[in-house]
């Protein structure tokens, strides 16, 4: 089977640099995929992909471009096995609040022995190989996010459950949740807490950065799974600084 770059880089302790694509739109795509990113966030919880843009995502990326990384909508198990199943080469699973939810997400993503997903999806043989279903297990990045005060309280045993790959902070939702300043001194300790829960359990844990500054901060951290913001905030703010040196804004 077709190795995972990405995963490999990560296992090694090295950062893997990403980018987020919230928009859908394939054109961008194809400019984003030639730009040398190691994988791209697809974002179908809050953007604009539905199945069929999801499948070309994946067709556009290639078997030699950024990996594709997608995040479903839940932790559910149909939206994850189409998400696998159109060529996801990664998972970042939201909203994982235990040990019963990261066993869930074990269980959707990985053949048996190991979870319950179901065989299918000849796309993936075609790209990937003919053993894809007796080696994917091991090639198929996943991801469980720790984004709420629940999961915070239970990230060790979270970090503990065999199959995932990685934790990934979501730290909007965190500070959100928590009712504290977003980076503040509260919420830094909270991040702190959940890479150092992820660094003993052995897994590299995820961070979604604003920008490239932020994203090498973080990776000086210890983040190694980084994405750098996302397609539509660069397209925003180019614009912006267009027309501001244009003196239209």
């Amino acid at each position: 089977m077709l190795k995972n770059p990405t995963l490999e880089k990560i296992r090694n302790g090295e950062t893997a640099f990403g980018l987020a694509s919230a928009t859908g739109d394939p054109i961008l795509l194809e400019v984003i995929s030639r730009a040398g990113f190691d994988w791209l966030w697809i974002e179908t919880q809050h953007g604009y992909w539905d199945y069929n843009r999801m499948l070309a995502a994946c067709q556009i990326l290639g078997p030699d471009g950024p990996t594709p990384i997608i995040r479903p909508a839940s932790n559910d198990y149909a939206r994850i096995g189409l998400s696998l199943d159109c060529g996801g080469m990664g998972l970042v699973v939201p909203m994982v609040n235990s040990v019963e939810d990261a066993e869930a997400a074990v269980y959707n993503s990985r053949y048996a022995p190991v979870g319950g997903r179901s065989s299918g999806g000849g796309r993936t043989w075609m790209v990937y190989g003919d053993d894809y279903a007796h080696e994917s297990n091991d090639e198929i990045l996943l991801a469980v996010m720790i984004e709420t005060p629940a999961a915070l309280e239970r990230v060790n045993d979270i970090a503990a459950v065999k199959g995932i790959d990685a934790l990934f902070i979501g730290p909007w939702d965190l500070a959100f949740s928590m009712g504290v300043e977003s980076f503040g001194e509260e919420h830094e300790a909270a991040i702190q807490k959940i890479l150092d829960a992820s660094t003993n359990a052995g897994l590299p844990c995820g961070f979604p950065c604003g920008d490239v500054d932020a994203a090498l901060r973080r990776a000086d951290q210890g983040f190694r799974l980084v994405h750098c913001g996302s397609e539509l905030g660069m397209v925003r703010n180019g614009i912006a600084a267009a027309t501001e040196a244009l003196g239209l804004a």
